[in-house]
Order: structure tokens, then C-alpha cells, then sequence
């Protein structure tokens, strides 16, 4: 098959797929023949039929269902208030668990699983370990049967979770190991290069940076004005403030409302292995 697209006129040999909305004609990735795509109806299906026959308790269960760039991206996120616990704080975090997909190739087909707190709603990631996380690239190999290996481990998961977020509770965090947490997070080259130049005050840092970084300001006054009075000078607190930016920041980056599900999914990345990487870092 050779495909030309209207815009560009460009030529894709033989050897590529194209997968366009049979609606609208709109091209939604172009592959290899290897390529195996998940169709948003089987993803849902299957991960019902996952969540369906584990252990978990699916009473009240919540499903919400996005797409995104002209739905070349699904997203499907349950909540399971069966499963609700309490935070360090006095919160409440009940289990979600994550499903997404692509078919322009960001993403591979992924079940992860995460909490969602009910005062803040803030979509608190989890960072334990990689039983969390299901990936399997779009291959004639994948099987997303696989997934379901999340599900029946999400709840020991959720146990980890909360025992770590008692320990972030009870470590003390000054504002500028916060501060730095939010730079590193956020990869913001300009801010680390001040910090190693020894601009160590965060409103100093703010100030002296040649452009304004609405994220990691945005980051910093929740932390500042909120969290950190809320619940302490600590790493929860940190945490908090970066899950209240993954969760609820507004971008001007993204054309339609839809594709917000899509910055979301990138920004709890971020968070992940930010807090893997600090994790690290002080256990060195």
C-alpha cells in the first residue's frame, strides 16, 4: 500500500500501515506491519473481564473513559471505593487502577495501578516498585491478558504505598530540598544551574530565571501556601504538591480540553521518576 498525506504530500512505502478514523479520514499513526493495535472497545473489554475476575471488590466501581488527539489516544481510569484507606493525614486514597493506549505510537499499551485521595482528588502515583506498571509494545507479541498480573497485585501495592506515604509523613523536608525536588521533577535547566551556582533561596531562584516556569511555580506555592502548612515540612507534603500539579495544572499547551488526559498521563511520568530518582539519591 502506498498512502499520500493531503497536507504534505508525503509518500509512505509499502511496507507501512496506516490507521485513519474511517469517519473523518484523519490519520492516527503510521507503522510497520509488526505493528499490533489495540483497539479502545478490546482494551475496555479486556480490562473489565481483568478487573471482573480478580480479588478486588468492584461495588461503586467508577469508570471514566477520554480520548485524545483526535482519539489516537484512550484513556480508562476505575476507581474502586471498596478499597479506601486512610493517609498518614487523616485523608482517605481509594485504589484506581489506569489503562491506556495508543495508536500514533507515544504510547504502548499500559495498566498501572495508583490511589486517588478525597479531599484534594489529587491522583497519588505509585512509585514502590514495577508490579505497579504493565507495558507491552503494540507487537504481534503482546498479549494484554498479561495485565492482569497489576490487578491481583495492585492491592499489596496499595499496602506498600501507604506505608511509605507514613514515612514520607514523618521525614522533614526543608524548603529548599523541596524547592530542589520541584526543579529535578520538572527538569527546569535554568533553575539547576542557579541552585549550583549557589542561588539557594526558591523565590531568589524564581526571580533570577531568565524566563517564568508556570509549572514550578505553580508547584511551589501549592507547596508553599498549602501542603506545607496543611501537612507539615515534609516529604508528604512534597509529594502532594507535586501530585496536585499532575492531577489538576491547567496547560495552555493543549489544543482541546480532551488532550488534557494526555498531559496528565505525562506529568504523573515525571513525578514517578522523580521521586524514584530522589529516592536514590538519598539512599546513596
Amino acid at each position: 500500500m502506498v498512502y499520500f498525506a493531503d497536507e504534505y504530500r508525503t509518500k509512505f512505502p509499502s511496507s507501512k500501515s496506516v490507521i485513519y478514523r474511517t469517519d473523518t479520514g484523519q490519520e492516527l499513526g503510521v507503522h510497520g506491519h509488526g505493528y499490533k493495535a489495540v483497539a479502545p472497545k478490546h482494551m475496555i473489554d479486556v480490562t473489565r473481564n481483568i478487573i471482573e475476575r480478580s480479588d478486588l471488590s468492584i461495588n461503586g466501581m467508577e469508570e471514566t473513559i477520554r480520548t485524545s488527539h483526535d482519539g489516537s489516544r484512550t484513556f480508562v481510569k476505575y476507581r474502586l471505593p471498596e478499597h479506601t484507606y486512610k493517609t498518614s493525614d487523616g485523608d482517605t486514597a481509594s485504589l484506581s487502577l489506569l489503562a491506556i493506549s495508543s495508536f500514533d505510537g507515544t504510547w504502548p499499551f499500559m495498566l498501572s495501578a495508583a490511589a486517588i485521595q478525597t479531599a484534594c482528588t489529587n491522583l497519588q502515583v505509585f512509585v514502590s516498585g514495577g508490579v505497579a506498571i504493565y507495558k507491552a509494545k503494540h507487537t504481534q507479541s503482546l498479549d494484554i491478558e498479561m495485565g492482569g498480573r497489576v490487578v491481583t497485585q495492585s492491592l499489596q501495592m496499595f499496602h506498600k504505598e501507604r506505608d511509605l506515604w507514613q514515612q514520607w509523613h514523618s521525614t522533614e523536608c526543608s524548603d529548599q530540598a523541596a524547592f530542589k525536588f520541584f526543579v529535578t521533577a520538572l527538569k527546569c535547566e535554568a533553575a539547576i544551574k542557579l541552585i549550583d551556582s549557589g542561588v539557594t533561596q526558591p523565590d531568589m531562584v524564581l526571580y533570577d530565571m531568565p524566563r517564568k516556569n508556570t509549572s514550578l511555580e505553580y508547584i511551589w506555592n501549592k507547596y508553599k501556601d498549602i501542603y506545607s502548612k496543611s501537612l507539615g515540612t515534609n516529604y508528604w507534603a512534597v509529594y502532594n504538591a507535586l501530585t496536585d500539579w499532575s492531577t489538576h495544572a491547567q496547560t495552555v499547551r493543549t489544543s482541546t480540553i480532551a488532550n488534557i488526559a494526555a498531559v496528565q498521563n505525562q506529568r504523573q511520568q515525571l513525578v514517578r521518576e522523580a521521586v524514584k530518582l530522589n529516592r536514590q539519591m538519598r539512599a546513596a
